[in-house]
């Protein structure tokens, strides 16, 4: 099936009972040595198209796991390669962390290893994004997205320290201002030569860009061709792949994954005409949801028939006004007529 599971390398696990040995290696700054062991399958075979998925509320604000399990069960029928969960679509900022582990064991529960699960990260402590990897990784995730952090300087030393510690492969995501999709650009967090050199690594898998395509088209000229190099947005996929890249992370894949997909493989064989033609399709859908963040993307799900519940307080629902515009752009998409 196109951009689901392929052919799998194995990647190896490191195990949680390291704590006294991470917390030493931390503390005087030396790399350590840790034993790899439960091999997980990751696909080996381009292109690899993931979406973050949206976290279901209910009405007295709490998760509504039942939903959860109800839209992946969806999603696994669908051609993506998996899911990304704890991100700004999936409304991490007002998540517990608690409730992102759970998440997570919920997904896998019902994905039962059949799809890319990727948990995400955004915190500038080497300390504690060592601390939540682990957690994470025990809790099934298969790799770990890192965002660029904002609130250091020395990314450098941040990468240097995290990078070779986490247990499964990481994904770095340039993602300077997450939540404001289309108020403005976020300046770069790093040169493109630092990027280059943080996705070289042995445990790196590669790097999601951000919508600056002037600066991710340089990003990629020092990202070497065996390392993964993703769009990340649903309007760019097509101008994505012109620039390098061979997979995607996208909220749009949550709500046309076939269309994504097929985007991607399209610009990836050459075949631009058939690619722009779907593009140009989903352009003003991919709009109308960024436009209204979480409550866009929960808006389109509904009316696709999944169980997309509600943002979590103090984000509203969308309105009236809100509902048509997204069915408007659903139907000229051809996701509903």
């Amino acid at each position: 099936m196109l951009c689901d599971r392929n052919t799998p390398y194995h990647v190896p696990r490191l195990p949680s009972d390291s704590e006294h040995a991470l917390n030493r290696s931390v503390l005087t700054g030396q790399l350590a040595n840790y034993p790899r062991t439960n091999a997980v399958a990751i696909p080996s075979q381009d292109p690899i198209v993931v979406a973050p998925s949206p976290t279901p509320f209910r009405r007295d604000d709490t998760l509504d796991f039942a939903a959860i399990e109800h839209n992946v069960a969806r999603w696994l029928k669908t051609p993506l390669s998996g899911f990304v969960l704890n991100s700004e679509n999936g409304e991490e900022a007002f998540l517990s962390e608690s409730e992102q582990l759970e998440i997570v064991r919920t997904v896998q529960r019902v994905n039962n290893n059949r799809k890319l699960l990727i948990a995400g990260i955004d915190n500038p402590s080497v300390r504690e994004t060592l601390r939540i990897a682990d957690s994470l990784v025990s809790a099934g995730a298969e790799l770990v997205r890192i965002r660029i952090p904002r609130l250091t300087s020395n990314l450098d030393g941040y990468f240097d320290t995290v990078i070779p510690r986490i247990a499964v492969p990481v994904l770095i995501i340039h993602q300077m201002a997450p939540g404001t999709f289309l108020s403005h650009a976020a300046p770069a967090g790093a040169e493109a030569t630092q990027i280059g050199d943080w996705v070289a690594r042995d445990n790196v898998f590669g790097y999601i860009a951000s919508a600056d395509l002037r600066f991710e088209a340089r990003v990629r000229s020092f990202i070497t061709p065996a390392k993964r190099f993703w769009a990340g947005n649903g309007s760019l996929l097509l101008a994505g792949v012109a620039v390098g890249a061979n997979g995607a992370c996208m909220m749009l894949g949550n709500v046309a994954p076939q269309e994504c997909c097929d985007i991607v493989r399209h610009a990836m064989a050459g075949e631009l005409k058939q690619a722009q033609t779907i593009q140009d399709r989903v352009l003003e859908l991919d709009w109308q949801i960024l436009a209204r963040r979480a409550a866009g993307l929960k808006v389109a799900l509904t009316l696709l028939g999944f169980d997309s519940g509600l943002p979590r307080s103090p984000s509203q629902a969308g309105d009236d006004q809100d509902i048509q515009q997204i069915r408007e752009a659903l139907r000229r998409a051809g996701l509903l007529t």
